[in-house]
């Protein structure tokens, strides 16, 4: 038998912050979901516990000395050998692409102790020297998760919902703003801060990993065709199934090069969407972007039409992106990405004069279709209707009917570059390309 391609390299997720963050709730919906997908998930188990829970544990007489600096350097090394283990398990598979998730990674030694200490560990004498970039060159996505003891539902100790927990509460917030502090360096790292809505926070992790995977090319090549509808019946039918989800997508540019961002998201329901899609079929897209003031309004149609939709929107998440581009090496630029409180959002847009923001508003319906994952999105402004979808797919569904042309998709190819290194492949930089959020914000969608 012929042999079969390799299924590439391991993507490494790390979750990380302070107690009662969430993360292991995460680790298990992602694997979850990932797996559904056709990912082979490894999840990577936090190091300090197997030494911890299965000895004498930390001895405070080692606090502050050359003990504890050897204990981290036994995590860290324990740490690189199990990622590295857990790698080369992953490559025995003969199809699938793999993703790690850890729960802890070589970094996380350096959150408890002193910058002075973490330097000794990385040069331990008798050990492989490290630096902390090479350590960091490891993962290709870190995403921290708030404590909840920052937003005080915080629980601990004898009575609470979790008796072994012995952080107070002013410790857990102490521990995860040195989580932060020590992760802030890493160029893919995304912020989730805690949620009155637990599963809020949980979709978001969600979220980010799946636009990292995408991004990465990792969930296979996806395709961009305009479209439109042509059997509206089976159309509304498939609006309303339950696995449907919908929402609007509000981003604004806040720099004259378009490198920094905030947007909202506003979940709607699929009516919602239809009314949406339907006004702005009807009477939307046949309108220019430049519509006339409205003299009752103070606003033009567009704006006012995207107020009335978000009134009936729910579950709003805030968001600010940066592209930071590499002077040197274009393709080393990248994009962070930070959930943000809704003031700091009205914040953002109060630093910027309306009259010189690039905005676009972006309308987003996502559902299965004989297990082939689709998005179908339309900008208001914009005259189309785009469906993107899977490569592997053989036909989309007969409600559809494809315009000409493929819409290139820069951000998903389907060959991953090799790693030059142990470290992860210089990343795509986002581009200006046809239906995206820049081009419908600089052209006014």
């Amino acid at each position: 038998m012929a042999e079969q391609p390799a299924p590439g390299r391991p993507f490494l997720v790390v979750l990380t912050g302070g107690p009662s963050s969430g993360k292991s709730s995460a680790l298990a919906l992602l694997r979850d979901r990932l797996s559904a997908r056709g990912f082979q998930v490894l999840t990577v188990p936090e190091n300090a516990t197997h030494f911890l829970a299965n000895s004498d544990g930390f001895q405070p007489e080692w606090a502050g000395t050359d003990k504890q600096v050897e204990m981290q350097r036994i995590f860290l090394n324990f740490q690189i050998s199990q990622e590295e283990s857990f790698k080369a398990f992953a490559g025995l598979h003969p199809t699938k692409r793999a993703v790690l998730l850890l729960d802890c990674c070589t970094i996380n030694s350096k959150v408890y102790v002193s910058d002075e200490q973490w330097s000794k560990v990385l040069g331990l004498a008798g050990h492989e020297p490290w630096t902390e970039e090479a350590l960091f060159a490891r993962y290709d996505l870190v995403v921290h998760m708030m404590t909840c003891a920052m937003e005080g539902h915080y629980e601990w100790g004898p009575g609470s919902n979790n008796p072994g927990r012995y952080h107070t509460p002013e410790q857990a917030k102490e521990q995860d703003g040195r989580c932060l502090q020590v992760f802030q360096s890493h160029p893919q790292l995304r912020v989730v801060p805690h949620c009155p809505d637990f599963n809020d926070k949980i979709e978001k992790v969600a979220e980010f990993v799946n636009d990292a995977l995408q991004i990465e090319g990792l969930t296979g090549r996806r395709r961009r065709r305009t479209c439109r509808v042509v059997e509206a019946e089976a159309f509304e039918k498939l609006a309303h199934v339950g696995s449907v989800s919908a929402s609007m997508v509000s981003s604004t540019f806040v720099d004259d090069g378009m490198r920094q961002s905030v947007r909202r998201k506003a979940r709607l329901s699929s009516q919602v969407w239809l009314d949406a899609y339907h006004w702005w079929q009807e009477r939307g897209a046949s309108v220019a972007a430049s519509d006339v003031i409205d003299p009752s309004s103070g606003l033009s149609s567009w704006v006012a039409k995207a107020k009335h939709f978000s009134s009936k929107a729910t579950h709003f998440s805030y968001e600010r992106r940066h592209q930071v581009v590499c002077p040197v090496a274009q393709e080393q630029s990248y994009l962070t990405r930070r959930m943000i409180p809704e003031e700091d959002y009205y914040l953002a847009l109060d630093s910027r004069p309306a009259h010189d923001r690039k905005s676009s508003t972006k309308f987003v319906l996502r559902f299965l279709h004989d297990s082939q994952y689709y998005e179908l999105f339309f900008f208001f402004g914009g005259k189309d209707l785009v469906l993107d979808f899977s490569a592997d797919a053989s036909e989309v569904p007969v409600c559809f009917e494809l315009g000409q042309g493929e819409l290139e998709r820069k951000d998903s190819e389907s060959e991953v570059p090799p790693r030059a290194s142990a470290g992860p492949p210089p990343k795509r930089p986002r581009i200006l390309r046809a239906h995206s959020t820049e081009e419908a914000a600089l052209f006014g969608g």
